[in-house]
Order: structure tokens, then C-alpha cells, then sequence
């Protein structure tokens, strides 16, 4: 099956699957340049189904094997369209960078649009992994919950498990996948979305108020401020500063010679851009990462 999906506007494939870290992330698989990018789904009868995304003249190719009935040529488009914020509009965050010389260039290098995941919900599980670790030890147990959870593609590939497989796991399974004290959270979360309390995929169209929406992520188990702003920056609701060790460590690099401050002064910098703010700061201080 071949599906093309029409682009943005001076859309960049490559700094959109290389905006962070999840392109690192299994079941991601890209090239060192990014030209193409790809993935397993869960697909509704239990078998993973493989995907590949590629960039071509305005368009993204979707393309996974055999020809796939109405239902999978949805769920197809559907996943690739979230995975690269084809549906997001950037042009208020552009004008507002825009207004001055030293962020112009996020205009101007088509800034802003971050990978997700096919789902929100795994989103959401990448980012409960990624607290209060490093990233190799994330990996790792993305890499478990793959290998021991994740829906099997023909082609041995294996998609990241949805939630009810998490639920299925439960917490002793999630701790021996090396999920530590995530496990019981974990579990819960899993069942909370199986159950339908949770709608991760609601998030993305919600219209609500980002404090509202961040007041009910809090509530969710293993959900503190630090996933709950970056569920949202992902979400198109890039408000919060979503910070962590790593951009406080950066931001001090960048403009401050290394002197840690204040999260008081980070956010008061990128205040100007509003709803804005915590993507104007995540393009801001990864900026050396696509610098020549």
C-alpha cells in the first residue's frame, strides 16, 4: 500500500524527525540524515504492520506491504499525518519569531514541528520513562516493552505495545522489563486508558484552555509538570517550558556561561511567544544540533 499525504509549506521532513530525541527511540528507525523514517503499528488483528515514510517533491510517501483494506489505509494516514504534525499550523509561532533578529531563523528554517509517536498514548509512556533517568537506560526499556509486548510484523518487527497489552503485563512484569518504581504507575495508567477513563488521542484536537488540559495530565499516575508540558508541546499546546535537567544544564550553557538560574528566568525569556513559550525554548536551545 501507497498512500502520498500532502505537505506543509516549506515543510522539513528531516528537522521534524530529528527535532528530539524520540527518533532515537525503538521502534523508530531512521538514517543518519533522516531522509526517511521508519516504524511498526499495532495493527487491529494483533500483527504489527511495518511502515515507511519518505519525503518526495511536497509530499510525504506512506508505504507499508501488501495492498491493506479501507480501515488500514485510515489508520495508515492517520498515524503519519500525527507522527509529523502534518495538520499542525506553525504560522503564528513563525510571525512571532519573526519580530526579532536573534529568532528569525526559526521562521526561517521551517522550526517547530517535533515527532510523535503514531499514538498519544505511547508518547506518553516514552515520556514516563524518561524521568528521573538517563537516556540509555530509557532505551532500554522502551527496547523491553517492545520486545516483550509489542505487536509481531511479518517482517519481525515489533510495534510499541498499546494499552492493553501494558495492562495485560501488569506491575510484575513491568518491573522484571526493568521499569523500576514506573512499574505500578505504569500499570495503572495502562488500565486507566484500556478502561476508556483516559483518552491520550484527544488530547492533540482538545481546545481547552493548555491549563486545564495540564491540570487533568497531573492527575494521571507518574504524570508530574516536566511530562505533562511535554505531553502538550507534542500535543500543539507548547505553552509550558516542559523543563528538565537537560535544558536547565543547556540553557545555562548558552546564556549564562554555565551559571545554573532560575526557572523563573528561563520562562521570562521566552514569554513574548505566548502560547508559544515552550517551543520557542525547545527550538531555542537545540539549535546547535542542525547548525552546520
Amino acid at each position: 500500500m501507497r498512500l502520498r499525504l500532502k505537505a506543509p509549506a516549506r515543510f522539513d521532513f528531516a528537522r521534524t524527525v530529528q527535532g528530539h530525541g524520540w527518533w532515537t527511540l525503538p521502534p523508530f528507525d531512521a538514517p543518519g540524515d533522516a531522509s526517511s523514517l521508519r516504524t511498526t503499528l499495532e495493527g487491529s488483528g494483533g500483527a504489527g504492520v511495518p511502515l515507511r515514510l519518505t519525503p518526495i517533491e511536497g509530499v510525504v510517501v506512506a508505504e507499508t506491504p501488501g495492498r491493506g483494506d479501507a480501515g488500514l489505509r485510515a489508520a495508515v494516514r492517520r498515524a503519519a499525518r500525527r507522527m509529523l504534525c502534518l495538520d499542525l499550523d506553525l504560522g503564528p509561532f513563525h510571525e512571532a519569531a519573526l519580530e526579532r533578529r536573534e529568532t528569525a531563523w526559526m521562521a526561517e528554517r521551517c522550526a517547530g514541528r517535533l515527532l510523535r509517536a503514531p499514538t498519544g498514548f505511547e508518547d506518553l509512556v516514552k515520556l514516563v520513562l524518561t524521568t528521573n533517568c538517563s537516556w540509555s537506560l530509557t532505551t532500554r526499556m522502551v527496547e523491553q516493552l517492545i520486545e516483550r509486548w509489542g505487536a509481531r510484523a511479518a517482517d519481525g518487527t515489533r510495534a510499541f505495545p498499546g494499552p492493553a497489552a501494558l495492562r495485560s503485563a501488569g506491575e510484575c512484569g513491568l518491573r522484571a522489563a526493568g521499569c523500576g518504581y514506573r512499574a505500578p504507575l505504569l500499570a495503572e495508567l495502562a488500565r486507566r486508558v484500556d478502561d476508556g477513563e483516559v483518552d491520550p488521542e484527544s488530547w492533540d484536537g482538545d481546545d481547552r484552555d493548555p491549563s486545564e488540559l495540564r491540570a487533568e495530565l497531573l492527575h494521571l499516575p507518574g504524570v508530574g509538570p516536566y511530562v505533562a508540558e511535554n505531553v502538550l508541546r507534542l500535543a500543539g499546546r507548547p505553552d509550558g517550558p516542559g523543563l528538565d535537567s537537560w535544558l536547565r544544564a543547556a540553557y545555562a550553557r548558552v546564556y549564562h556561561g554555565g551559571r545554573r538560574v532560575t526557572d523563573r528566568t528561563i520562562v521570562r525569556r521566552y514569554a513574548r511567544f505566548g502560547r508559544w513559550s515552550g517551543l520557542a525554548l525547545w527550538c531555542d536551545l537545540t539549535r546547535d544540533w542542525f547548525d552546520e
